[in-house]
């Protein structure tokens, strides 16, 4: 583990610590769990086919499919590197929140965020959502390191991997939507 890995998250976990964040980031990082990007992206799909909203549907669905690869891939790594998380390893952790998995990297709620926030920033190309869904993705990484479960580099990683995720995911869209509905005809006559 590099020292400035350590360094960084010891920074962020006890010197940057004040109520505020200890009663906001335990909620604020639940926000960028596999489940809640799930749960966001099942219920605008459906409520875009309530009210038949094509577009926002196939939206949803790719930023559904870029959650799942990526989440995937980061599963992978997971139980390949078996990287312990700080609080394992450190008997100082300013811990916020229970966590059950051990394995640290790489960063699960980062890379779902950004897998998601990256696919709908690749796609609408609107400077100021842009900007909103960057933020609110940087602070879901943050709060992993703050909350004492990640170190920096975790988080980095699960950014890296959701990113390209929803970049590849965006790139081949077009391909995947056609998969998607030649699938559906088959298994839906």
């Amino acid at each position: 583990m590099s020292s400035i890995n350590v360094d960084l998250f010891y920074f962020i976990n006890h010197s940057l610590q004040n109520p505020l964040f200890d009663s906001v980031m335990p909620f604020v990082t639940e926000l960028g769990s596999f489940v809640a990007m799930l749960a966001i992206c099942v219920i605008v799909i459906i409520l875009s086919i309530v009210f038949k909203k094509q577009t926002i549907k196939r939206i949803a669905l790719m930023c559904l499919l870029s959650l799942l690869i990526a989440d995937g891939i980061a599963l992978v790594l997971k139980t390949l590197i078996f990287e312990p998380r700080p609080f394992i390893t450190f008997g100082d952790v300013h811990l916020l929140v229970v966590e059950d998995d051990p394995f640290s990297f790489p960063s699960g709620h980062a890379t779902s965020t950004f897998a998601v926030v990256g696919f709908l920033v690749f796609k609408l190309r609107n400077k100021l959502w842009s900007v909103i869904l960057i933020l609110f993705a940087l602070i879901i990484g943050f709060s992993r390191i703050y909350v004492g479960v990640h170190y920096p580099l975790d988080v980095i990683a699960g950014m890296i991997l959701g990113v390209l995720t929803a970049y590849l995911v965006y790139k081949y869209e077009d391909k995947i939507f056609d998969l998607l509905v030649r699938v559906k005809e088959i298994l839906v006559p």
